[in-house]
């Protein structure tokens, strides 16, 4: 386990400093540091405020300790996927043995993919971390005290990500039925439940959180929340797009692709051949994992029915119990006396290939590769911040549109929240200005009183423009209006003085308005402090 864990954290450490910085992690340190510092609320109205809380405070406490600082971020990550990688092993281990223990956490380790995702400096290792943790409490006895941890474990998802909210009750009905009398199901059933009702009784601006999960967000559209799909009038995928989609998503895990079809083939002709041996021992245990992981895996297609896209990133969180169940499998095979020597001998092979291959054959999208790998991204970025905070002062009210990396880096603050999130808050459907503002979104209005009137700089990604008016979601003849108008502002009212062009993605050009004088420039971090109130509101 030593070395499997040793490969893992080498792994993760490499990709921790190979990664493309993307554009929703950026946007998740920008929120957590300015929540963790005090100035913004994470579900204020200038937020977009559709994710769980409890990471943002996890990972902005890195960057309030040691600065913008997307390694610190990351090594967090590692550290969460390491953890992840042993607990897998070790929930392994009490369903099946020693190997299968090993196997499991070597497959987790193997593919190179997922530990990309584990080494991002988000939620995605914290997530999984978590729901193995629960399910190693919970089905490693059956005492009343391992039934109410285990379901508080799970219960907790509820403050970690969306995407896992249907398991919670699943892990209910389990702690439920497993318990052995009212105190202990009143026990496991308040540590489920009580949590998120005393989140949203604590403040109704939680159920901002809502407004984009389907059937219940149109409870809250009431109080003015819009679902951020609605905002951007994003389309549905036609079944081509989705059928290329689930392809490439095969092949981003091709070599677990692969192990997974060569072990459905074996379970296939070992049932088979029941007759003349003994099948496969069942285990409740390992039935309960399968059965959660093929329910997490179906929930994952409902939610991002939309496109199939973010199933590749999403995947990350189940890809334990898979490890978990293939480890069950293959220590079964292992075990079986009735396969012949070079049988086993090549089932020893292909394993060995598919636990090293796919650490070298990385195929997750955000690793960079020729120019963009030699231009280093995540130096890059670190230099166009540097650079832009040597043009626009500190004090300067600022309109940003663009991917957000590069000026969360520079250490400005954000004028406009809502312009933190990505060029997309701009709302393509402004059809209520009011509830886009409540949303986290905001429209035109605001672009002509904070472009055209109260803004003392705007930094423009050139290509966020372009690929707002021609690209996104599908929508030129709403979007390309917006662009020109904004365009026309800046050309009004506002002159160029530079270009921060160090970033291989995205360049960012810098404007000052004409007629006002600059303000002086300052060092540091911005004070703790309240962000002003009000829908454009502004953080210190």
């Amino acid at each position: 386990m030593t070395l499997i864990l040793l490969v893992f954290l080498v792994q993760g450490v490499f990709l921790a400093r190979l990664l493309v910085p993307s554009h929703d992690e950026s946007n998740f340190l920008f929120t957590g540091y300015l929540a963790t510092t005090g100035r913004i609320g994470l579900y204020d109205d200038a937020i977009v405020g559709h994710r769980a809380p409890l990471p943002f405070y996890l990972f902005g406490a890195t960057q309030v300790l040691s600065g913008r600082s997307l390694l610190a971020a990351r090594a967090l990550g590692v550290g969460f996927g390491l953890l992840l990688a042993l607990c897998t092993g070790l929930l392994a281990r009490r369903l099946g043995g020693t190997l299968c223990g090993l196997l499991a956490a070597a497959i987790l380790t193997a593919q190179g993919a997922v530990v990309a995702y584990y080494a991002m400096g988000d939620y995605h290792a914290l997530v999984p971390l978590v729901m193995v943790a629960g399910l190693l409490v919970l089905l490693s006895g059956d005492s009343p005290a391992r039934n109410v941890t285990g379901a508080a474990i799970l219960g907790s998802l509820f403050f970690l990500r969306s995407h896992m909210w249907p398991l919670l009750p699943l892990a209910l009905g389990y702690a439920l039925w497993r318990a052995r009398g009212p105190g202990e199901r009143l026990l496991a059933g308040a540590a489920v439940v009580v949590p998120p009702a005393a989140f949203f009784l604590w403040d109704p601006r939680h159920l901002k959180i809502l407004a984009s999960v389907p059937l219940v967000g149109r409870l809250v559209r009431p109080l003015g929340y819009l679902p951020f799909a609605l905002l951007d009038a994003r389309p549905y995928r036609d079944g081509g797009f989705q059928l290329d989609m689930l392809l490439r998503l095969a092949r981003r895990y091709e070599f677990l692709v692969l192990l997974v079809a060569v072990s459905v083939v074996l379970v296939a002709l070992r049932i088979a051949r029941a007759r003349r041996h003994a099948p496969l021992p069942a285990d409740a245990r390992v039935t309960l994992v399968a059965a959660i992981f093929l329910y997490m895996l179906g929930w994952l297609f409902v939610m991002f029915r939309i496109n199939f896209k973010w199933i590749g990133m999403y995947f990350a969180s189940l890809a334990p119990l898979l490890a978990v169940l293939l480890g069950w499998l293959w220590s079964r095979f292992a075990a079986d006396p009735h396969v012949p020597p070079r049988r086993r001998a090549l089932g020893g092979a292909f394993l060995a290939a598919v636990l090293v291959l796919p650490i070298y054959y990385n195929r997750n999208p955000l690793i960079p590769t020729g120019e963009i790998r030699a231009a280093d991204p995540v130096r890059a970025v670190s230099a166009a911040g540097a650079h832009l905070a040597r043009v626009v002062p500190r004090e300067a009210r600022v309109f940003f549109f663009g991917a957000v990396d590069v000026y969360y880096f520079s250490g400005l603050p954000p004028t406009w929240l809502q312009q933190i999130t990505n060029y997309d808050t701009l709302a393509v459907r402004d059809d209520d200005n009011r509830a886009t503002l409540r949303s986290g979104y905001y429209g035109m209005p605001q672009v002509e009183q904070w472009l055209g009137v109260e803004a003392d700089y705007a930094v423009i990604s050139p290509e966020g423009l372009n690929v707002f008016a021609e690209g996104f979601h599908k929508h030129p003849e709403v979007n390309r209006p917006k662009v020109a108008r904004m365009r026309a502002l800046l050309a009004e009212r506002f002159e160029k003085v530079d270009r921060v062009g160090e970033y291989p993605y995205y360049s960012y050009e810098v404007y000052r308005r004409v007629g006002r004088p600059a303000a002086s420039p300052t060092g540091g971090l911005p004070p703790a402090g309240r962000a002003e109130p009000g829908p454009a509101r502004r953080a210190p």
